[in-house]
């Protein structure tokens, strides 16, 4: 039988990230939520969400009795609610506040090497029974049972500096231009890639604005006479004269792909909670613990490690 050809990589790296993921994990929670939390509780509860949500199928019963196991031990130093209050804090709806600098935090370290971007939507089930193909087609339903998730990331390193989660669908190019807004508050962007959902000249204006060059999938639609930004004309000209090169920059996107497979591979593709909050707060607690991985990745890859601040 023929092995699959695989992609050539540093495999004493690739050892060393994987072996350091635990190692790290706590160091990095403790970093995070002492720059962003104001006071103990805050900080020992987001610090015991984070732990929780590390772990795609603990329940929050056995989430608190590995808590206390980890203290036992002197690995974590933090006050250990009882399991209602955890879970109380859970459906908060203003620790997404909170969640929102620990997304911006944790991705700010890598504005040294990341300067091209890609946005991407992708879905999370939860435990109702519907599919996300049914939601992709506009099948009718009773129910949505499923988040959508924006996320923008750097193509390099696949650092998610955007963070959007909702229960409906929609709003897509407006999610788009706040993404690129809060990016470029710690980047410097020159590059951003798009499937044709983003194809629309607001989206193009925004990007120009922060002296990006946009690259969307571009539609049949367009048939060089319509009017527009010059970014918008720009783009699909060099979309319908020079496509291989063309191709070359938007295929960037694919990274996006990439980093929302891993994330539902490390981190789980389904949500448990019930409430609306509940599930939003969930989703996002394990979006800022791949942020943490790659952290870690940084950390001995590309020797950026934020605790040296």
């Amino acid at each position: 039988m023929v092995k699959k050809k695989r992609w050539p990589r540093d495999e004493v790296l690739y050892n060393k990230v994987q072996e350091s993921e635990f190692l790290n994990f706590f160091e990095f929670v403790r970093y995070l939520t002492n720059y962003i939390c104001k006071g103990r509780k805050m900080k020992s509860m987001i610090q015991c969400l984070l732990i929780w949500r590390k772990f795609p199928n603990l329940s929050v019963r056995r989430a608190r009795g590995f808590l206390l196991l980890l203290r036992r031990f002197d690995i974590i130093s933090i006050d250990i609610p009882c399991f209602k209050t955890l879970s109380n804090y859970n459906e908060n709806n203003s620790l997404q506040i909170i969640l929102d600098k620990l997304i911006e935090k944790s991705s700010k370290p890598l504005s040294i090497i990341e300067h091209d971007f890609a946005t991407d939507s992708t879905g999370i089930r939860t435990q109702l029974f519907s599919t996300w193909f049914s939601l992709r087609c506009k099948k009718r339903i009773r129910r949505r049972d499923h988040l959508t998730v924006h996320t923008t990331i750097g193509v390099k390193s696949g650092i998610v500096t955007a963070l959007n989660i909702g229960i409906n669908q929609g709003k897509d190019n407006k999610i788009f231009r706040e993404h690129v807004d809060k990016t470029s508050e710690n980047f410097k962007v020159n590059e951003w890639s798009g499937d044709g959902m983003y194809w629309c000249k607001k989206n193009c204006k925004k990007v120009s604005e922060k002296g990006g060059k946009p690259y969307f999938k571009c539609k049949s639609s367009w048939n060089g006479k319509q009017d527009g930004f010059p970014s918008w004309k720009e783009m699909n000209k060099d979309f319908v004269e020079n496509k291989e090169d063309y191709d070359k920059h938007y295929h960037k996107r694919s990274n996006v792909e990439s980093t929302n497979h891993s994330k539902k591979a490390l981190h789980g593709n389904s949500v448990y909670s019930r409430l609306p909050s509940d599930r939003i707060n969930e989703e996002t607690l394990r979006w800022i613990n791949y942020n943490i991985n790659v952290l870690n990745r940084a950390k001995y890859e590309w020797d950026i490690n934020p605790l040296r601040d």
